[in-house]
């Protein structure tokens, strides 16, 4: 989830405790740029919840399912050469947004299938960047999962899961690495992606 990484609903229990200080670790480690799988397919499904329910909707961010965040400050020339090469060697592949989850905030999302896909991605790029630990490192394991609702109600988000259950799943591509920042007004742009090595209808040695 690319955001403020901020949760304004920690209350007193044990577990909350620990998630709120798992989240505000992350909210002091945050910078202004990302690498996400942007979901166009999503986007008829999920958009109108994501603005009245998700405030990185109206700050520009589109529906994704986050590579890594934070990434770097300044993303150079040599950064975006490495990702274009790095791109080029990951496999695409299909997937589909299969279910309705929540995390504690309380955050609702649709968890991306196959999930383990998602988490390899991930783990490819931290590789190559081991200065950029997924959430600043504040999740031992980061879960994929693509945003829908943030710090709502459980009862709103009862309403958002009901809604989203009747047009799942949802299909699409993962076929490229994108690249979001953030600029000094606080909204997200989509700055570059990158394609990456195999989709549906191109075969591995064609890369």
């Amino acid at each position: 989830m690319v955001g403020d990484g901020v949760d304004r609903s920690c209350a007193a229990s044990e577990q909350k405790a620990q998630d709120c200080a798992a989240r505000r670790f992350y909210a002091a480690t945050v910078t202004r740029s990302a690498l996400v799988v942007t979901v166009p397919e999503a986007e008829a499904i999920v958009g109108s919840i994501r603005e009245a329910h998700d405030p990185m909707s109206l700050r520009g961010v589109p529906a994704h399912v986050t590579v890594l965040h934070p990434f770097r400050n300044v993303v150079d020339a040599p950064t975006r050469a490495a990702l274009e090469q790095l791109a080029a060697g990951l496999d695409g592949f299909e997937a589909s947004l299969r279910s309705v989850d929540r995390f504690p905030g309380v955050v609702v999302f649709l968890e991306p299938d196959p999930v383990e896909r998602f988490k390899l991605l991930t783990t490819a790029v931290v590789d190559a960047f081991p200065d950029c630990p997924p959430y600043g490192g504040a999740f031992d394991d980061p879960h994929p999962h693509l945003t829908v609702g943030n710090r709502v109600t459980e009862s709103i988000a009862d309403d958002i899961a009901s809604a989203l259950a009747l047009s799942l799943p949802i299909p699409f591509r993962v076929q490229r690495l994108t690249l979001l920042t953030e600029d000094d007004d606080g909204q997200w742009t989509i700055d570059q992606s990158w394609p990456l090595c195999t989709t549906a209808s191109t075969p591995r040695q064609d890369c």
